[in-house]
């Protein structure tokens, strides 16, 4: 079989894209299929992109295989990467990864998705692979996870995808601790399409892009002392939903913030068709988080593999 060339992006690519995008993801939690004009949009004409930095394998005129790499806060980073299910074991991804080495040099891969293209660092959008947030390696991809070894990525911990849906929710836990928040003086409320910044007052703003989202805040003293932002997912279906964040001040942390905020975007969701909702988060970093979600019916329905 002939080597793959390996080629840099141009938008004649995007249809081909699109067809290898799907092909490749397929079976990945929470997949849906992308249009050409999703990806120019969310990809190609985010700030920054680059042509060059954009690869694609392509073998007797298909495109097997694509990677898309940039700049990271501790240097390049691999953001995405596909492999069409019939090429995979042939040496496609290791190919595309060596020549995007030549352009960078070393290459750290970001699979929390903390890039400003495939995951959701600009705000709340239904996400490409799987996670909430973003991008994610199946934890039960053996060949996947063999292949992440092979090109020198470090395993992190397991990041979890819990989901509640409305025959499983138990409001009662959020309901108790809102009305032990109330009585230390926090007042809550909700913002549409906006998102204060922790500690600072309630005019104040987090620049997020998407469409529908909103955000359960809780105050004290007219300050931002916790935030949980939810967002619908029309995308994996009706009344689907995703929580893109649930911060509280260091200050203001174990006073039932968390509780009473999910609660309060949760009540939200409900007040329209819901489905289901569905969060990321690593239990191993974040305990109580996971704790929490739990006390609320949200269960285990997926698991990725961090690697750096």
């Amino acid at each position: 079989m002939e080597a793959a060339a390996i080629i840099p992006f141009t938008e004649e690519l995007l249809p081909a894209w699109a067809e290898l995008h799907n092909a490749a993801f397929a079976t990945q939690h929470n997949f849906w299929p992308v249009s050409p004009r999703v990806l120019k949009r969310r990809i190609v004409d985010a700030p920054g992109f680059a042509h060059s930095l954009l690869l694609f394998a392509r073998r007797e005129g298909r495109l097997d295989g694509f990677a898309h790499a940039g700049p990271g806060k501790a240097g390049p980073e691999l953001f995405a990467i596909g492999v069409r299910p019939d090429a995979r074991r042939g040496g496609v991804g290791t190919s595309l990864v060596n020549a995007m080495r030549a352009q960078l040099g070393t290459l750290r891969v970001d699979s929390r998705g903390m890039n400003a293209f495939w995951g959701n660092t600009r705000g709340p959008q239904t996400c490409f692979f799987g996670m909430v947030e973003g991008i994610g390696i199946d934890a039960a991809d053996a060949a996947a996870l063999r292949f992440f070894e092979t090109i020198g990525a470090r395993p992190r911990p397991v990041a979890v995808n819990l989901r509640v849906m409305p025959q499983s929710l138990y409001l009662e836990p959020g309901r108790d601790a809102r009305r032990r928040a109330e009585t230390l003086g926090y007042e809550f409320g909700l913002l549409r399409s906006r998102c204060p910044q922790l500690g600072a007052g309630m005019d104040s703003e987090r620049p997020m892009t998407g469409q529908g989202w909103f955000t359960a805040v809780a105050s004290q003293a007219e300050t931002v002392a916790g935030i949980c932002v939810g967002f619908p997912m029309p995308e994996l279906g009706p009344g689907r939903f995703g929580i893109f964040a649930l911060e509280t001040a260091r200050e203001h942390r174990r006073r039932g913030l968390g509780s009473a905020l999910a609660m309060h975007a949760l009540l939200e969701m409900q007040a329209g068709l819901f489905t289901a909702c569905e969060v990321t988060t690593v239990p191993k970093e974040s305990p109580g988080a996971m704790e929490l979600y739990e006390r609320l019916g949200f269960e285990a329905c997926a698991r990725f593999q961090l690697v750096e």
